[in-house]
Order: structure tokens, then C-alpha cells, then sequence
């Protein structure tokens, strides 16, 4: 991800000191306080509910959650002209774009982060604090392309077989995937973020009658027998594993030297927060072991801790429907936001998939 530099970024120290920020944080140090986190619903807020709100309310506090994507909480910071109805938010790769446009967000002081020990130095700055990742792949029912005669896909056109008509399910570019997945699609094709054609000439060839705006109904529809394959991330493969689905994993050849795609998440301050400091003590907590790991998973997202990816090798489900090397994780594909025309790509996508 590229560093886009808020205004205030260059305050952080300072403004972390000027509120007396902590490293630690002692009973009764959040008394009063309500830190609103913009996040999804589901096992998202059900983890953090299990194993941070505890945390908090034993310091005093009290966390309330304001559940919707990414996109929808963007939109009420727009409408609220930056005046956040939210403390933290969770935010996507393909909207770190639209955040350097606006002046929504406060710096982070990263001193204030000792968790960030844990993860990469690419994955935080004085803006955004890396969150979770998202490896993007084909997933398929073994058994079906078995009794079909088809090998285990291999790149995006595979999934253009005859025998897979009206079998394969795809990310609707307006999902939270769809831009990432409709990238890897592009690259596979020999396109790029500003050459897209290729991309949507390979979307044409596969011509998917199934669009998913959630990525739960790629687990229903695989259950149901409704699909053969989707494109979607791992964590959803290995949830329709878990309940019993005959699925694997394929990272897609995407070019060469580059095998598979990553998403990110981040997690920034609202500059209209009154809560820096519980937000700080909150960002940290999010990086611990013991959540990122549960968040896995429970989630299905990739942590970035290093230690709790050391313990996704433990779970049989993960350590076979995921890449867990690291080399071959840092190798992956990751889209240039700041070169794509968010609008081009949608009404390509809509002229081509939508006739």
C-alpha cells in the first residue's frame, strides 16, 4: 500500500503526547468512555465482542459497535462532511484513494502501538495500522470437477470451461472483493490497473451467471450444489470446508513470478473523535496474538501477527486451504489503488457483465 500522507501526519508525536497517551492502561482509566468502532456484524464484531470488549470494560469503558462495509460507513462520513457517528473504522485498500482526499482522519502515533512489533513494516504508518488480510483464490468442489473430468483449475480462464456453465459464482464489482478480484482478473489477462480490456474480454469468456455480493452465499451455494467454483477468499473456502463441502483452494497464476492475490484491511482515527486514547488502546488490542488468531479463524481473514500465523499451521483446515509461507505471501498480487479509475472499471464491468 502506498503511504498517502494526511496533513497532520507530521502532529502524531506531538498530539499523542499533548493527550497523555499511555502504553499501559489500569482500572478505571476508561471510566465514561463509549469508543464507537465502524466495523461488519457477524463472527467480525462477534470476535471482538469475545475477547476486547472484556478488556475495555474491565479498564472502565464500554465499546459500541456501528456495523456496515466499509463503502457504507464511508458514505455516512461524507454525508456527516467528515463528523463521525464512529471512533475507528475499518477501512479497505481500495478506499485509501478516496481517504487521501479528504481530511477524515487523525495520525496515528505509532508509539503508541507496541503491537505493531508484530507485524510488518510495510503494514502500518502514521496514518493506517494494518488489520487483517484477505487471500483472494479460486475455490472449487473437488468432487464435482473429479466426476467432470476437469483438472484443479489453475488461472481465471479455467473457470471458463463449458462443463462450468451456470456453475461458477463471481465477486459483483461492487462487493468488497470486486474491485481486488476484477484486478487479479485483469493482471492474469495481461492487463493492468489502467489497461482493463483484457480483463473484462477473460470475465466475458467465463460468462458467470452468479454474482455474489456476500461472500457467506459461496458457502450456501456450494452446500446446495448451485456451484462448482467461485472466486472469493480463502476464509470462505475453508468455512464451506468446516461445514462439510468437498472444497479446496487454488491460488491463481496471475503472471509470472506472481502467484495469487492479497486484500488488505487497515484501521484508522476519525479526526472528529474525542477518543484518541481509547482508540490507540484499542488499535493495540486488535494486534494481540490471541485476537488475531481467533479472528482468523473464526473470520476467515489472514492475521498479521506473527505469532498467530505460527499457529494458523496448527489447524488442519488452514494449513491446507492457505498460504501460510511467506515469501510466497509477500509475492502476491497487490492492486496500485491510486492508478485505478474506480468509475471506468465499474461501467466496463456493468457494459460487459450486465447486457
Amino acid at each position: 500500500m502506498k503511504k498517502h500522507k494526511n496533513p497532520l501526519a507530521s502532529l502524531g508525536l506531538a498530539f499523542g503526547l499533548a493527550l497523555g497517551v499511555s502504553f499501559s492502561a489500569t482500572a478505571g482509566e476508561f471510566d465514561g468512555v463509549t469508543l464507537k468502532v465502524a466495523t461488519w456484524g457477524g463472527s467480525w464484531k462477534a470476535n471482538m465482542e469475545k475477547i476486547i470488549v472484556p478488556k475495555f470494560e474491565a479498564l472502565g469503558g464500554k465499546i459500541e459497535f456501528v456495523t456496515g462495509s466499509p463503502a457504507a460507513n464511508f458514505a455516512k462520513l461524507v454525508a456527516g462532511r467528515g463528523r463521525a457517528p464512529f471512533d475507528v473504522m475499518e477501512v479497505l485498500d481500495a478506499q485509501v484513494g478516496d481517504f487521501a482526499q479528504v481530511d477524515y482522519l487523525q495520525p496515528i502515533n505509532l508509539d503508541l502501538i507496541p503491537n505493531k512489533a508484530n507485524l510488518q513494516p510495510f503494514q502500518y504508518n502514521t496514518t493506517y495500522v494494518g488489520s487483517w488480510n484477505t487471500q483472494e483464490t479460486i475455490c472449487y468442489n473437488t468432487e464435482k470437477f473429479a466426476e467432470l473430468g476437469l483438472p484443479a483449475p489453475k488461472t481465471y480462464a479455467d473457470l471458463a470451461a463449458p462443463e462450468l456453465q451456470d456453475k461458477v459464482s463471481l465477486p459483483d464489482i461492487n462487493s468488497g472483493a470486486g474491485l481486488a478480484n476484477f484486478g487479479g482478473v485483469i493482471y492474469a489477462a495481461g492487463g493492468d490497473e489502467q489497461n482493463i480490456q483484457p480483463g473484462l474480454d477473460l470475465m466475458k469468456k467465463i460468462n458467470a451467471t452468479k454474482f455474489w455480493t456476500r461472500g457467506g452465499e459461496t458457502k450456501t451455494q456450494f452446500e446446495s450444489g448451485d456451484i462448482y467454483a467461485a472466486v472469493v477468499h480463502a476464509g470462505w473456502c475453508t468455512r464451506a470446508a468446516r461445514a462439510g463441502s468437498p472444497v479446496m483452494t487454488v491460488h491463481p497464476e496471475i503472471k509470472p513470478g506472481v502467484k495469487g492475490l492479497a486484500k488488505e484491511g487497515w484501521l484508522g482515527i476519525m479526526k472528529s473523535s474525542k477518543n484518541a486514547k481509547a482508540a490507540h488502546w484499542f488499535i493495540n488490542e486488535y494486534l494481540t496474538t490471541d485476537f488475531q488468531y481467533e479472528y482468523a479463524i473464526n473470520s476467515g481473514v489472514f492475521p498479521l501477527n506473527k505469532d498467530a500465523i505460527e499457529k494458523m499451521k496448527g489447524d488442519e483446515i488452514n494449513a491446507k486451504l492457505m498460504e501460510l509461507r511467506p515469501d510466497a505471501i509477500s509475492s502476491m498480487l497487490r492492486l496500485d489503488y491510486s492508478k485505478v479509475d474506480k468509475t471506468a472499471w465499474i461501467d466496463g464491468w456493468n457494459k460487459t457483465l450486465t447486457k
